[in-house]
């Protein structure tokens, strides 16, 4: 397998956050899931915060923003509040990019099935959302260093477990060694 630079990595993102939504939708379509405006919002930026803490892959450049009822990406509200409480009909033709596809996937399966206000909740309870006051940028270290924690954990609890002296150190021997079957199966097992 060849070495990951988590530097060039955090950079990669070649995705516009309309270009995810669309992968959130179609997605959903396919386990037959319906999404509102507002749900689309929080699974966007769980979406993120899953790739960042997982990984530090950041899967689109648009900023997530602390509106009154959570986290909302102003290009994809203004695409789609039209819709109001209703379902957002998914576009045709949306393909995944593989790499993404059991995040995508396992995302949605997680937080498609809460209602709006469940997820707008939830999202208030986190800490990048609390700590960056209303209508202004959630930073990407913010959300970065929250979703690392609920996934980098120490690991002083298992003698068997390698020892990592950072995060970053983790993130690459998880991209490194790690198969994408093997990623896939402990991800979803992190619910």
């Amino acid at each position: 397998m060849a070495k990951v630079n988590i530097e060039e990595v955090y950079v990669m993102s070649a995705y516009s956050a309309k270009e995810v939504a669309n992968w959130i939708l179609a997605e959903a379509s396919a386990q037959r899931i319906t999404v509102s405006p507002m749900q689309l919002q929080k699974i966007l930026y769980y979406l993120q915060g899953y790739s960042l803490g997982m990984t530090s892959i950041k899967l689109f450049e648009d900023d997530i923003e602390a509106w009154t009822h959570g986290p909302v990406v102003p290009s994809v509200y203004s695409a789609y509040k039209k819709y109001g409480g209703k379902s957002i009909l998914p576009p045709p033709n949306v393909v995944i990019p593989e790499e993404f596809q059991n995040l995508v996937s396992s995302v949605v399966k997680e937080k498609g099935t809460m209602s709006a206000f469940s997820l707008s909740d939830a999202t208030h309870s986190d800490p990048p959302y609390q700590e960056t006051a209303r209508n202004q940028v959630i930073t990407v270290d913010k959300i970065e260093t929250y979703f690392s924690s609920l996934f980098w954990a120490s690991d002083e609890e298992d003698e068997y477990q390698p020892y990592f002296e950072s995060v970053d150190e983790e993130k690459r021997y998880f991209l490194e060694n790690i198969s994408q079957r093997e990623r896939h199966a402990i991800l979803t097992g992190c619910r």
